[in-house]
């Protein structure tokens, strides 16, 4: 059995220093998504860049989750926890790459939903990490 996080202790979240930016900065860039959405403009370079960003801070998330994992922290079933840290990593590139394709209003709508469904995954991972959403 792995270690539970208690009230006190330091395991709480997988790192609960990154996982609030990721949050703010998802957020972030559904609202800057938004806000073209709803001028009828498609996806630029500004968006690009926010998802890079995005794209880093989930990267280094996921070499602290994978990191913790392999050293007994963690829930008692990772095999979901791994499933979104991973599938958080692919959701910033397949808006990029949607974005891109679609070349109307409908390219920066699909980065509003990839935004909305990181912060949403962050927050679910936190939970399977802390033993209150299982």
């Amino acid at each position: 059995m792995r270690p539970s996080a208690t009230p006190g202790s330091t395991l709480g979240a997988v790192t609960n220093a990154l996982a609030t930016p990721i949050i703010v900065v998802a957020l972030l860039v559904a609202a800057y998504a938004l806000v073209a959405a709803l001028r009828n403009r498609a996806m630029d370079a500004g968006h690009l860049a926010a998802l890079g960003a995005l794209e880093v801070l989930l990267i280094a998330q996921a070499v602290v989750g994978f990191v913790k994992l392999s050293g007994g922290e963690g829930p008692d079933g990772p095999a979901t926890f791994v499933g979104y840290l991973l599938g958080s990593l692919l959701i910033p590139v397949a808006g990029a790459g949607w974005g891109l394709l679609e070349r109307s209003r409908w390219g920066s709508a699909v980065l509003v939903v990839a935004g909305v469904a990181v912060a949403v995954m962050i927050v679910r991972m936190n939970q399977l990490w802390s033993g209150t959403g299982v």
